[in-house]
């Protein structure tokens, strides 16, 4: 093991300054050499719709296993997946095998065929974040010998990797959003009435707590809805959140 990953601060110093994407996937690149296995993957599900969440991925994968894993669908079966969205703690393919809770025909069609491009043993780490996205990041490789043990002495600071590595990712692309969303001009106003419609709050609720009228409310969230591309106010409330517009009042 690389005397880089003897604490974290190295990777946490990269990491904050950390500008794009491309930053981001060279600090995984030097963990991955650095803990000595070949393979690494970032994946980030952002619930942005449940019904078809917005999935992007940093890795090193083959082309061709990424093409075949997204064309097929496997993400929908992957054993791996199912387990990060169910679970916080990390967990080596060799224990997920074990799992029949996850392991079905088709996860093992997942294995097998991951097994085959070189991807043959892995540690995944979930990591969530406040919002309820959820990302995942794994580390495999194709050597056999004393993986096991391999992986119990990364474990711990993989997971502090994967949690600033998510927190580095999400502020990267809420400052890219936010700046994209300040383009539009939503007004304070605008943000306000989102931010009480985020709350469960009906426009005549909102209209007495910042004291207008509900006509006045209803135009708000109108502009703001059109501004954010979004189809009904519920869609730009949740956009508004994506983007970090609207946070807790604390």
């Amino acid at each position: 093991m690389d005397n880089r990953i003897s604490t974290l601060q190295y990777f946490s110093d990269l990491q904050r300054t950390a500008q794009s994407s491309e930053d981001v996937k060279a600090i995984c690149d030097e963990f991955s050499q650095a803990v000595d296995l070949e393979y690494y993957l970032f994946g980030i599900c952002r619930l942005t719709s449940l019904s078809s969440p917005e999935i992007s991925t940093i890795t090193n994968y083959p082309d061709d296993w990424m093409k075949t894993y997204f064309e097929e669908g496997f993400q929908r079966h992957d054993p791996v997946v199912r387990y990060c969205f169910d679970n916080i703690a990390p967990i080596s393919w060799s224990q997920l095998l074990t799992m029949d809770q996850y392991i079905t025909p088709e996860a093992e069609k997942i294995f097998e065929k991951a097994s085959e491009i070189g991807l043959k043993h892995g540690l995944s780490i979930p990591v969530r974040s406040h919002t309820g996205d959820v990302a995942i990041f794994s580390l495999a490789t194709k050597a056999d010998a004393n993986v096991n043990e391999r992986f119990e002495k990364i474990t711990a600071i993989t997971q502090m990797f994967a949690t600033e590595l998510f927190n580095t990712i999400s502020r990267i692309n809420i400052n890219q959003k936010v700046e994209e969303t300040q383009k539009e001009n939503l007004t304070p106003r605008e943000v306000e009435c989102l931010f009480w419609a985020c709350e469960g709050k009906t426009t005549w609720e909102i209209s007495k707590i910042i004291e207008v009228s509900e006509r006045t409310v209803i135009f708000h969230l109108t502009s703001a809805t059109k501004k954010l591309g979004a189809v009904n106010r519920q869609h730009a409330v949740a956009k508004a959140m994506a983007t970090g517009l609207i946070k807790p009042m604390l």
